[in-house]
């Protein structure tokens, strides 16, 4: 039973991690003003692509973000305890610390969407909440889901007059010259790319920081969520079929809300701004049952004959998770950026992109099973380990 767990919770992570790429790949190839917009889009809204864009925010966007972030909430307790064990807490940690110097590289130097950086100073954080009981650590984390939200749902009704009125032209105006401007940086040399992708993640940080700290919030809040999660079996699948089968209806009924809500937002002309920020304030609202209801499925899949071979091929990805993350934002950043690659930055539509998400999929799926069919983990968890833990082999032996 121990080992199908962990069977699972590989699964559910290399489900993120995979997810999380079709996510992020329009930031990466696009200034993030427009990457996810349909009216400011610089390839136009032909039907191929509104319809990538429509899946991508349905089935992915914010939900892998989401299965992520209550995932690492489990892993602070699998690694550092609950806070009985001073060792453990010290390795915890160093855990963390190593994390945070590994997302500021990643962030200044490789692609300046890191968050790694973020769940690190967060992790610091949950660590207090260790020993909480998985009822507090829920209320704590549900409640502080819903006050973002709610306060979101705030300032949205604030602007309500403008529900269906179109894009202000000054607005289009600012955006074209901002996006031209890092379109400059991003496809120049490689010092013009590395200097963009440092202020380009400065300006993340700053902004996700600054008051209130949403962003920052969000993780608090999956963590503290996937502590209790965690504590209570859910995050290991030892919920009853039936528990798993409501967990799947409620987290559909959610989906098929959202997805409405971006039909109604497609099918408008103008592309209204705040119907558009209403839709994906229900997007983020609910992102958490959605996710729930991919854990669900995933653990059905797992004690189903037919379709248990799914999260057996995802498994090996989420033993990789850290090192197939970052291989996500080399790919990305050789293929996007100036003196790194092709320079493909601003110059593919979303199919395209799909398909480069698609290639990756394949290639990160079929090697991490190579790899660890010789090597006892991904060669970055080893260097990751090795700073807060010591040595380790990596080498399987015969």
């Amino acid at each position: 039973m121990q080992k199908d767990r962990i069977v699972l919770l590989d699964s559910l992570r290399g489900l993120a991690i995979l997810g999380i790429l079709i996510c992020n790949i329009p930031v990466a190839f696009e200034p993030e003003s427009v990457a996810e917009s349909v009216p400011f889009w610089p390839h136009g809204q032909a039907p191929a692509s509104l319809a990538v864009w429509w899946f991508t925010q349905v089935f992915f966007q914010q939900k892998f973000y989401t299965l992520f972030g209550m995932l690492f909430g489990a892993s602070v307790l699998l690694v550092g305890g609950e806070g009985g064990d001073r060792d453990r807490t010290v390795m915890i940690v160093k855990r963390l610390l190593a994390l945070l110097a590994i997302g500021l590289f990643h962030g200044l130097v490789i692609w300046q969407g890191d968050v790694l950086s973020f769940y690190a100073i967060v992790g610091l954080v949950a660590l207090l909440a260790r020993g909480w009981s998985a009822r507090r650590l829920l209320t704590a984390g549900i409640g502080l889901h819903l006050f973002e939200y709610g306060w979101k749902l705030w300032r949205t009704l604030g602007r309500a007059a403008r529900f269906d009125q179109p894009v202000p032209p000054d607005l289009t105006t600012r955006i074209a010259k901002e996006s031209a401007a890092q379109t400059a940086g991003y496809t120049g040399d490689v010092m013009s790319s590395l200097a963009q992708n440092a202020h380009g993640y400065w300006d993340f940080v700053v902004g996700s920081w600054s008051w209130p700290p949403l962003w920052p919030m969000t993780v608090l809040a999956l963590m503290l969520m996937g502590m209790g999660l965690f504590k209570l079996g859910v995050l290991k699948g030892e919920l009853s079929p039936a528990a798993h089968k409501a967990l799947v209806a409620i987290g559909l009924s959610a989906m098929v809300l959202v997805a409405a809500a971006l039909s109604l937002y497609l099918a408008v002309p103008s592309k209204p701004a705040m119907m558009g920020g209403f839709s994906r304030w229900m997007q983020g609202l609910t992102a958490p049952v959605v996710s729930l209801g991919y854990l669900a499925l995933l653990a059905l899949a797992a004690n189903a004959k037919v379709w248990r071979a799914i999260p057996a091929v995802l498994a090996p990805v989420g033993q990789m998770a850290f090192t197939n993350y970052l291989m996500q934002s080399a790919v990305m950043t050789v293929l996007a950026y100036g003196g790194r690659g092709p320079t493909l930055y601003g110059k593919l539509d979303r199919p395209a992109l799909a398909g480069i998400v698609a290639l990756t999929w394949i290639a990160q799926i079929l090697w991490s099973r190579w790899w660890l069919e010789r090597f006892t983990m991904g060669p970055l968890e080893w260097l990751w380990r090795l700073a807060y833990r010591g040595p380790a082999p990596l080498r399987r032996t015969a």
